[in-house]
């Protein structure tokens, strides 16, 4: 999925190239939280991805035990006590004269295992699979439908390129608003700063109206033509922190500000590099989070 996206925001803005064959070579088929196979053809998973509609068809994993068979996977949404419940009303009925027992061994480490025990080891396993397949739930398909609410307010069958554009549309939003709330934090603290400068620049005078006027706010700002802003800043901290303020730490975090403010103002003043920063940003998370397909 990161990947596809990526194909998407390299594409020129003036000659997008990528289709959703394109993006299919990156998205082979939906990751279910199951490990159950999908036996869906590549063509009709392609063809859901193009129409926004279709199915997916998904079988049961299983192997050759010693003592018969044993189920591993199941698909998206079966459970194993429905399994059960599907073979044992066959054995009942007669219909599976081959199988002797059944046994759910699933435990934490083994979240799905379910061993069906054969008469004899010479049976014919993958019959008897193909007769559960189509008989029970361990052959199940599942529909697809997306039909899904943009970022219009409207309901709408999307197919697989216009969901990650409208994504990546999105995501180009949401990352430009955090920037730039930032950017309002960084150029608040700066103001601050500047202040606070000002009143390490004049301390004793500073701390002498403080300590001689009953409303020393209106003082300092017509004393030092200061904001209201940075007026409560110096307000707020205690007489021993202000008689503490020291020039260096002062001018230290302005310099490191106002490197984040150049920064901040270069990205939120250029979309190539507004979406420069969501590719890295999706291929960091795909590093961090990313795991296997099952």
């Amino acid at each position: 999925m990161a990947n596809a996206c990526i194909r998407l925001l390299d594409e020129s803005d003036k000659d997008p190239k990528v289709g959703v064959d394109d993006l299919c070579e990156d998205i082979k088929g939906p990751d279910f939280p199951t490990a159950a196979e999908i036996i869906t053809p590549r063509e009709e998973l392609r063809r859901m991805y193009q129409t926004g509609t279709g199915s997916v068809r998904m079988r049961a994993r299983y192997e050759r035990g010693s003592g018969g068979i044993i189920v591993t996977a199941l698909p998206y949404q079966v459970s194993g006590g429905r399994i059960q419940e599907q073979i044992a009303s066959q054995m009942v009925a007669r219909k599976l004269p081959m199988i002797e027992d059944l046994r759910d061994e699933s435990d934490h480490e083994n979240p799905v295992l379910i061993v069906i025990i054969t008469r004899s080891n010479r049976v014919d396993v993958e019959q008897i699979m193909s007769h559960l397949f189509a008989t029970t739930d361990l052959e199940r398909s599942v529909r697809v439908n997306f039909n899904m609410i943009g970022t219009d307010g409207r309901p709408q069958v999307k197919d697989l390129r216009a969901i990650l554009v409208e994504w990546l549309d999105y995501r180009e939003t949401t990352v430009r608003r955090r920037l730039t709330h930032r950017l309002e934090k960084v150029r608040s603290r700066l103001h601050i700063l500047a202040g606070l400068l000002i009143a390490y620049l004049n301390i004793d005078e500073v701390i002498a109206i403080i300590r001689a006027e009953d409303e020393p706010k209106p003082v300092l700002m017509a004393r030092f033509q200061l904001t209201g802003e940075q007026a409560d800043a110096i307000l707020d901290l205690k007489l021993r922190h202000l008689a503490r303020l020291e020039e260096m730490q002062i001018r230290s975090e302005q310099e490191e500000l106002d490197v984040e403010r150049d920064r901040l103002e270069k990205i939120l003043a250029s979309r190539r590099r507004i979406r420069g920063l969501i590719r890295e940003e999706i291929l960091s998370d795909a590093e961090k989070y990313g795991d296997a397909r099952r």
